[in-house]
């Protein structure tokens, strides 16, 4: 099959009053303000996403947010109870406190209109595959609202591979008084037949020769199987100069069954040797909340706040116990299929999480003038990882970190800012090959600093742009002794900016561009056995959209959205590179409707 470059949508809302938003008038570039990262239902914009904001992952640095407070995400939550993704950076991360290093991703569940309304939405786009939603917004009374929801998806992915899914989640909101919002949630999918497309390692670190696409060519009894569930609750109140925010939750990601396959010492010509690994019963838990209170003071153009907040996150991950299966040599890109054996599983390693985040912040905001956000944070963190035959290995820190930030207004379409941040993020075990072998590491202390500004422009253009320089410790084994220790650092310095407005009467545009300079540094990098460049980073990074609607016929509208990814590091001696590549989509149209309600 060839992939296509639209997508169909087919949505009819059963029970609606016309002036209800639906489904059918999600549109990431209309409700996007900036290029830094949105999406609205299926739909999506921007150069970032929650694996990777400014090179990193937001989720590992613990910037996850669920409608502005702190999530530990084990697993994704299901996309049929959120409305939107939206990611945070720089000036448009203000107003959420003590972010830590990237950038915020904060989700937004969905929520009920004035009337009653269901939805079925019927998608087939990329490779043809296809998915029904089932969406019903009820507003059971004036204080109290229920959205349900339900998703079949029948993946196709571009290697050829395919799985199943089966989402389920609803969201209640309760508002007893004015100010005061109760909100409670669930969600999670089953999964299966998830294949996955083989790794391929090279002999000489060259990228592998051309495959056929969209032809799977692992084994088609080796997939993914399991669940996925996020439960939990928020309580919001606002109560004369107080404000109170709590939140619970609970995430659970489960692979039932669980399979890797990789190619290695590929050659020239595709042989190399195939391999499999086999595993059951992965599996990823995370209880984690926010309490936070808040006081206003002043008046008028000059505001104070300050905040006091506790998070924490008890989190507990099983892996490990795999089974090591040889295929022999094959060539990458032609199906071999082979008969399913029998497997020797081995016991599970377990790893242990413990944090809790306490933070005293402060702001100010002086109307026409500018705004001051202060933090500080004293975190106590403790990691547990119980290998099978081993003694318990046991991380403590007790760190304290802070965060500041300034803006200030020059003019009224003029604003500029700086920031400082500190972070602290977990870093694993030491390899196999390492003296200090399956040893738990300490974490991470991560630190960010950046300057930027936002400029109004004529006819409600908004550019958005800052530099900033985000760095890491670098684990390497240490030559002198074999020792897995940090030898260096990661760092990833750039500038990145952001266009978007309505240009002209019916046109919507949003851009946003980054360029990036990552770097390693470090005795590895010293002696000439790691380039100084990251694998899979690439310098620039530009995504356009355009969404076009005639104003002579508001029904017609056509959108365009172009990427372009510079040059990729492909191994980790740089010695060899991917090329540059551009993808242009193109797209129509034209909304009709059936006794008034919308269906496309």
């Amino acid at each position: 099959m060839l992939k296509y470059g639209g997508l169909f949508v087919l949505s009819a809302l059963l029970i609606i009053h016309p002036a209800v938003a639906q489904r059918t008038d999600e549109n990431a570039v209309r409700e996007a303000e900036d290029g830094f990262g949105k999406s609205v239902g299926s739909d999506s914009v921007g150069i970032y996403a929650s694996g990777n904001v400014r090179g990193f992952s937001a989720s590992d640095a613990g910037n996850n947010r669920i409608e502005g407070l702190y999530f530990d995400k084990a697993g994704q939550i299901s996309n049929v109870i959120v409305r939107g993704t939206t990611v945070r950076v720089g000036l448009t991360s203000f107003g959420y406190p003590f972010p830590a290093p990237t950038g915020i991703v904060d989700s937004d569940l969905r929520r009920v209109g004035d009337k009653p309304v269901v939805s079925v939405q019927l998608n087939s786009g990329d490779y043809l595959g296809t998915d029904l939603v089932v969406d019903a917004a009820l507003p059971v009374s004036e204080k109290l609202d229920l959205n349900l929801d339900l998703g079949l998806y029948d993946d196709e992915y571009v290697s050829g591979a395919s799985g199943w899914f089966v989402s389920y989640g609803g969201v209640l909101r309760y508002r007893p008084v004015q100010g005061v919002e109760a909100t409670a949630f669930f969600a999670g999918y089953q999964y299966g037949d998830e294949e996955q497309a083989p790794v391929i390692y090279t002999a000489d670190g060259a990228p592998p020769p051309r495959i056929k696409r969209r032809r799977y060519f692992g084994q088609h009894w080796a997939d993914w199987a399991g669940d996925n569930r996020n439960v939990g609750g928020t309580i919001k109140a606002n109560v004369g100069r107080w404000q109170i925010a709590v939140g619970l939750f609970e995430s659970h990601f489960t692979k039932n069954d669980y399979a890797s396959a990789y190619y290695s010492s590929v050659e020239a010509q595709g042989s190399g040797r195939s391999t499999l690994l086999i595993g059951r019963d992965q599996n990823n838990a995370s209880t984690s909340g926010e309490a936070r209170i808040s006081r206003s003071f002043g008046n008028g153009a000059l505001v104070h706040r300050v905040l006091l907040s506790a998070r924490g996150r008890r989190a507990e991950a099983r892996y490990g116990g795999f089974d090591t299966l040889d295929l022999g040599q094959a060539t990458i890109g032609v199906p071999d299929p082979q008969p399913r054996p029998d497997f020797d599983f081995s016991a599970l390693t377990r790893d242990r999480v413990r944090q809790m985040n306490y933070s005293v912040g402060y702001e100010a905001r002086w109307r026409d003038f500018g705004e001051l956000n202060l933090g500080i944070t004293s975190a106590d963190y403790r990691k547990t990882v119980a290998q099978p035959g081993r003694p318990a290995e046991v991380v403590n820190d007790q760190p304290w970190f802070w965060n500041a930030a300034i803006a200030v207004t020059p003019t009224r379409s003029t604003t500029l800012y700086g920031a400082m941040t500190r972070g602290l993020e977990e870093s694993g075990i030491a390899p196999a090959n390492a003296a200090n072998r399956n040893l738990a590491l300490p974490a991470l202390h991560t630190r960010q600093k950046e300057i930027g500004l936002r400029q109004l422009l004529p006819g409600g253009m908004k550019l958005v742009a800052a530099l900033f320089d985000l760095r890491k410790p670098y684990f390497d084994i240490d030559s002198r002794d074999g020792f897995y220790r940090v030898l260096g650092e990661v760092k990833h310095q750039g500038l990145e900016a952001s266009l978007a407005g309505q240009p002209l009467a019916g046109l919507n545009m949003v851009i946003g561009a980054v360029y990036l300079r990552p770097r390693v540094t470090g005795q590895a990098v010293d002696e000439g056995r790691l380039g100084s460049k990251p694998i899979g980073r690439t310098n620039l990074t530009i995504d356009a959209n355009l969404d076009y609607r005639l104003p002579c016929m508001p029904a017609l509208s056509f959108d365009v959205h172009m990427l372009y990814e510079g040059e990729k590091v492909a191994n980790a001696a740089n010695s060899a590179t991917l090329p540059a590549q551009a993808v242009i989509d193109l797209g129509a149209r034209y909304r009709t409707s059936i006794a008034g309600i919308p269906t496309f």
